[in-house]
């Protein structure tokens, strides 16, 4: 396989798995969903609902174009960079009506965090993978090679989850059981320092 059709078929892979990943956080949290899109106070509440689905929509279409090789060759990469920049240019005039503080919450691609630079600068990277996929020439793709690339892309998912999980969960839950694992062996050397005094008396 030459160079440029490795490097297009890699642009593919980590589009089609970072919108795959955004869908499948979305699904889990569908009300995180729908407050990122009423934050940014542009629809009627009775709208958001229905905006939310549509985005959903919107961006597992795109994750099956760039994970299903040969489909929407040449329109999937302007899609997602115009969906991306609409995402930059949303975020970024929230970020400005937004008052300043920790407080201020990003829901986009399925996960909450600070609204800050980060969701920019990772839709700027995505846009330049999407453009660099764009210009890259790439050959039709056999069927065996598409099912291991859909298997590859959802193996990424699997893993970007995994580690959102990790994240958001296994911080505090391994503080938890190491206190727990700290206090049941203070208590077992505790109980084992009484017998002792017990048998010296």
């Amino acid at each position: 396989m030459q160079l440029e059709h490795a490097a297009a078929w890699l642009c593919d892979y980590l589009m089609a798995a970072i919108f795959a990943a955004s869908v499948f956080g979305k699904i889990r949290a569908m009300t995180d969903a729908r407050l990122e899109i009423s934050g940014h106070g542009l629809l009627l509440e009775r709208l958001v609902p229905g905006a939310a689905w549509t985005v959903l929509a919107g961006e597992a279409a795109l994750a099956a174009a760039f994970g299903i090789g040969g489909l929407l060759e040449g329109v999937k990469e302007p899609a997602a960079i115009a969906a991306l920049a609409a995402m930059s240019g949303l975020t970024w005039r929230r970020g400005r009506r937004s008052a300043a503080g920790p407080q201020r919450q990003c829901g986009c691609f399925g996960a909450n965090h600070p609204l800050g630079r980060r969701p920019l600068l990772r839709n700027a990277i995505l846009i330049g993978i999407a453009a660099a996929g764009w210009l890259l020439p790439r050959p039709a793709a056999s069927a065996s090679d598409l099912v291991v690339f859909a298997l590859a892309v959802l193996a990424a998912v699997w893993l970007l989850e995994a580690l959102k999980l990790h994240t958001e969960t296994g911080g505090a839950a391994s503080a938890s059981q190491g206190r727990a694992w700290l206090g049941l062996h203070a208590r077992r050397a505790s109980a084992r320092g009484q017998a002792d005094a017990a048998v010296r008396d």
